[in-house]
């Protein structure tokens, strides 16, 4: 399963539940790493949301963003992301 930090976000309600791992400052957003019980889970968020270390959040994943890949090739799977992307390109 893959998908881009910048289609990550904060949610309260969400079952996917990590702790603050550590942050990476970019200048207007920074990339927070999530520790979850599945791994860990990177998501790009504004640099005003302050955050500490151990803090526990939600992750709210937008499912029209998800790339799959088969585990035994590493070959993507074709997803609504991959439709999209064609789609695109043929207009």
């Amino acid at each position: 399963l893959g998908i881009r930090p910048e289609h990550i976000r904060f949610d309260d309600a969400s079952k996917l539940r990590g702790a603050i791992y550590g942050t990476e400052y970019l200048g207007t957003t920074q990339i927070v790493a999530v520790e979850t019980a599945d791994g860990i889970i990177k998501a790009r968020v504004p640099a005003e949301i302050r955050l500490n270390t151990g803090d526990h959040v939600g992750l709210a994943l937008s499912s029209a963003r998800l790339s799959l890949f088969d585990k035994g090739s590493g070959r993507a799977v074709r997803t609504a992301i991959h439709d999209a992307a064609v789609e695109a390109r043929h207009g």
